[in-house]
């Protein structure tokens, strides 16, 4: 019986992110203390995929965008904000995928155009602090 060989099964996995890239979107896996980050970045917006509770992940999002700008308005039953970061017009929406997981979709505009680095400053600030949040929980649950 043959052994696969090395390069056919690195295929599977680098097709799907060969697709991703050409088509002009970074897709990243981030694990941070139990806290699983789907991240990807398009020209048009930053989309983060978090295994944490809604509640927490707007807290998160609010917070972060106060700190980095300013918020214009906030509407949590919508799961929408309204900022402004950089110069450019913030909007993040968030949607609950499933009981534990939620999607942040980051969008930052500037004289009507895409303007990503505010957008993916923001995204990582607010994974970064989510990945904290899940570290200190689980910390708490094993004392």
């Amino acid at each position: 019986m043959s052994q696969p060989s090395r390069e056919n099964s690195i295929l599977p996995v680098l097709l799907p992110a060969a697709v991703l890239l050409l088509s002009g979107c970074a897709p990243l896996l981030l694990a941070s203390a139990g806290a699983v980050v789907g991240y990807a970045v398009s020209r048009d917006s930053v989309t983060l995929d978090m295994d944490a509770p809604l509640d927490t992940v707007w807290r998160a999002s609010l917070e972060e965008s106060a700190r980095l700008g300013a918020i214009k308005k906030q509407d949590q039953v919508n799961g929408r904000i309204d900022g402004r970061i950089q110069k450019a017009d913030v909007v993040l929406t968030l949607e609950q995928l499933t009981p534990s997981t939620v999607r942040v979709v980051i969008r930052a505009r500037k004289n009507l155009l895409p303007e990503i680095e505010p957008a993916q400053k923001l995204g990582m600030n607010i994974a970064r602090r989510i990945g904290q949040t899940s570290k200190n929980s689980s910390e708490d649950t094993r004392d």
